[in-house]
Order: structure tokens, then sequence, then C-alpha cells
């Protein structure tokens, strides 16, 4: 028998899928931004949810990231690092999801734990647990505040720098595949494990319907403001085919975002994994970035899809961006601290 009360909260996840792919560009509103980061979706199989809460230092060699991710999917139960986790969405305003979280204090790693919490969505704010400590999200773009216990406690605020692509929402719709998801890129300030923090952040919000796959994505923000991004999709962990790829740079200074358009991606790496270059080309531009990962940080995720993730703390030792006209270097940009994943089966 049909139960028509969840064919009807599959259509909303649908519906959102097609929203937010008609913007594909900074264009959101207060109301489909408010919509997508306080809400759990229906999924059907293949479906997946993430909150990603990623915040990196400004000073030092090394600087300090700090990585929180919330996750449910289509099915049962899952497993973080061979931790079952049971899953369970009772409304759209409680579920039972993983929590897991780390830092990075220059080379050095902290694990905050993985925990099976029950999350509640109340108005504007997520509550959760993480290791025995509460865990709250809460705030309307572009002020929020996050907290973990005593040992994380952000205030999240408009960014100083970025004056035109601080928010994004993004989506593909091809029924039955499709995702959503939304980027924030804000400052913060407060306290990571006791020490005072000061730097950028990127908030994610993302839905999907589709298969895992193998994937490389990076962003690095640079001193100024600007950014830079590499993304592909692939059937193996090193192939050189590519299923999908994207490259684009965010020039702070004339507010524009300048994408590729089918973009040539060739990357390269070190046998240990410390030394990257991404490289990508079309027809009239061109841009490389050489990065020099200080940690890592590596957490599995098996049941309906499994995957492995590799996060890498980095920060770019070359970066060169041109055209026919413009030519853009790290001496332009000023410093840099990125985050890359590497994902694969």
């Amino acid at each position: 028998m049909i139960n028509l009360k969840s064919v009807k909260e599959l259509r909303k996840t649908y519906s959102l899928f097609q929203t937010l792919s008609a913007i594909n560009g900074p264009d959101i509103g207060q109301g489909l931004l408010d919509r997508v980061i306080y809400n759990s979706e229906a999924l059907p199989p293949l479906g997946k949810e993430y909150w990603w809460f990623l915040f990196l230092g400004k000073n030092g060699e090394k600087p300090v990231q700090f990585l929180l991710m919330i996750c449910r999917k289509y099915g049962g139960k899952i497993w973080i690092d061979d931790k079952e986790m049971i899953l369970q969405r009772i409304n759209n305003n409680q579920f039972k999801a993983g929590v897991t979280a780390w830092v990075s204090d220059e080379s050095k790693i902290h694990n905050l734990g993985d925990t099976n919490a029950l999350v509640k969505i109340k108005g504007n704010q997520i509550s959760a647990e993480l290791s025995g400590e509460k865990l709250t999200f809460e705030g309307r773009f572009p002020d929020y505040r996050l907290k973990i216990g005593n040992s994380i406690d952000l205030k999240i605020k408009k960014s100083e720098l970025i004056s035109t692509r601080d928010k994004e929402a993004y989506g593909l719709f091809a029924p039955p595949i499709g995702a959503g998801w939304i980027n924030l890129y804000p400052d913060a300030e407060g306290t990571i494990l006791g020490k005072e923090f000061k730097g950028t952040g990127h908030l994610q919000k993302v839905v999907g319907v589709a298969p895992h796959f193998p994937y490389n994505w990076l962003r690095v923000i640079f001193e100024n403001g600007s950014m830079a991004r590499f993304s592909c999709i692939k059937p193996g962990r090193e192939s050189k085919i590519y299923l999908q790829k994207g490259a684009n740079f965010y020039d702070n200074k004339s507010g524009q975002l300048i994408n590729f358009n089918g973009p040539e991606i060739k990357i390269t790496k070190t046998n240990d994994s410390l030394f990257w270059t991404f490289e990508g080309k079309d027809a009239d531009k061109s841009m490389k970035i050489a990065l020099e990962v200080y940690a890592k940080k590596q957490f599995v995720l098996r049941g309906h899809g499994s995957l492995t993730y590799i996060e890498h703390c980095f920060v770019p030792k070359e970066f060169l961006f041109k055209t026919k006209t413009q030519t853009i270097t790290l001496n332009d940009l000023g410093k840099g601290v990125g985050t890359l994943e590497d994902a694969y089966w």
C-alpha cells in the first residue's frame, strides 16, 4: 500500500532540488536559507544528508582547522570508524544521526569523538550531543553561534573580507537522481579547545539522492578574501578519467566568480600525499595550485554506500591564475589556508 504521507514528503525533497538548481549562485534569500539549514528531509534509497561546519584559522604557518559533521542516510544504520550509528527520522524536527568532529592544532589532530546522537531542530536552533557534551548551533544569516560544551564556542558573523560571495545555493535535478546544497562563508571568533580563535568558516548543508563515487574537492581562501576551488568525481581513487570536473576562482578584488567551462583537470601527488598539484584549463584561462599538507584526518563511513574520507589541512605553496589579459599569483593574494578531501571506496 502506498504511504501518501511519505510520497508527499519525498516530493518536498525533490522540489528543494529543483528550487536550488534554479538558483545556482548567490541569490538565495533568508527564508530559503533557514528552510535548508533548519530542516531534515525525507530520504529515498540512495538518500543522504549532511551538515558540515568547517573553520580555518588565519594565523601561523599551520593554521588551526576545526570540522564538525552531522550525517544521516537512508536506512537503519551506518558505521563511522566501525562505531555503529542507529538512524531514525522521527519527524522533520528530530532524528538520530552520526555526529563527529576533530581539531587540527598545527600538525596535531584532536579527535572530539563520534556519537550516535538524537538531533533536535526547534526554530532556528539545532541541538545534539557529542561525547557527552551539549552541542548547539543557532542563529540566522549572517549571525550564528556554535557551541560544544567547554570545547568549542564560536560566534559566527558576516565576513569582513568576502564582498559578494558569502552565500551560495546549488542544485542538480534529474529524477530519480538529485542534490541540493548551500555554502556560507562567514568569519568566526571565539575559543577552540580553550584557545582563542579568529578565522573564517565554511558552513554547508547537503541533501542528495545519488550513489557514492570517489572524488577530490578542495577550497583555499587567501589573505585578501579571494578563493579557489577544484572538484572532480571519478570511477576510482587513482583514475585520470573524470565523471564530473569543475574549477573556479573568486576574485575578491573585483567581486567576480570566474568559472571554468568543461576544464581539463590534472592532479598529481607524492606517494606520501603531503604535496599535491591541481591544474585546470579551458579555452581561455588556466589555474594551478601546488599545496603542502600539514595535517590529515581519516574517517570511514560504511552502510548504504561506503566511503573513506581523508581530510587534508594544507597551505598553498604556489598559485597561478591566468587569462589572456590577467595573471594572478600568490604574491597578489597573500598567504592562504585550505582543506582538501580525498574520498574513495
